[in-house]
């Protein structure tokens, strides 16, 4: 049989586990928040245009033109142009006026040409 400490204590001990229990609750989520790493936030989808000069616009803010010309060291040939217009179209840059952007990495060559 028990005796009344006895008793007591292993009261005691339910009563201090069940203030327990939500407390450590309450602390697993924010352990896990900050053990997580953070999900980088989504990059939102280009929108796609069926216009020509929205397009244009779209494309010259972006810094596209001045990547590609960096990454051919301000020279390439007509099949890096296709396979870079090519890129445009899965990128949601068609319809666009393909001599505009010629212009504008004609642009872009000659400021990473003056550096």
């Amino acid at each position: 049989m028990a005796t009344k400490k006895t008793v007591k204590k292993e009261t005691a001990v339910k009563a201090a586990s069940v203030k327990a229990a939500p407390k450590a609750a309450k602390a697993a989520p924010k352990a896990a928040k900050t053990a997580a790493p953070k999900a980088a936030p989504k990059a939102a989808a280009p929108v796609k245009s069926n216009d020509p000069e929205e397009n244009i616009k779209r494309f010259a803010k972006t810094p596209l033109a001045m990547n590609f010309v960096k990454a051919h060291n301000g020279a390439w040939n007509h099949t890096d142009w296709l396979n870079f217009l090519r890129d445009l179209e899965e990128k949601g840059y068609f319809p666009i006026d393909t001599d505009r952007v010629g212009l504008i990495l004609e642009d872009k060559k000659k400021a990473f040409n003056a550096k």
